[in-house]
């Protein structure tokens, strides 16, 4: 299962890692790849992840999930 999440935040190249490293923390995801210029991740799962899951992740950071499609 493939979902776009648009983040709000992200800066640098260091953002896109962190959030790389922080999505695939999270059960189920087998891939994430990250452009800070579209603020958007692309996360291959073998499950849906539900938003909450996503806002979790984040929850220690200054990033702010905006949107699943």
């Amino acid at each position: 299962m493939k979902q776009s999440v648009v983040i709000e935040g992200m800066k640098c190249e260091g953002c896109s890692n962190t959030v790389s490293k922080l999505f695939l923390a999270i059960q189920g995801v087998e891939r994430v790849l990250v452009d800070r210029d579209t603020k958007l991740a692309t996360v291959e799962a073998d499950r849906e992840i539900a938003e909450s899951e996503y806002t979790d992740a984040l929850a220690e950071t200054k990033f702010v999930v905006s949107e699943i499609k």
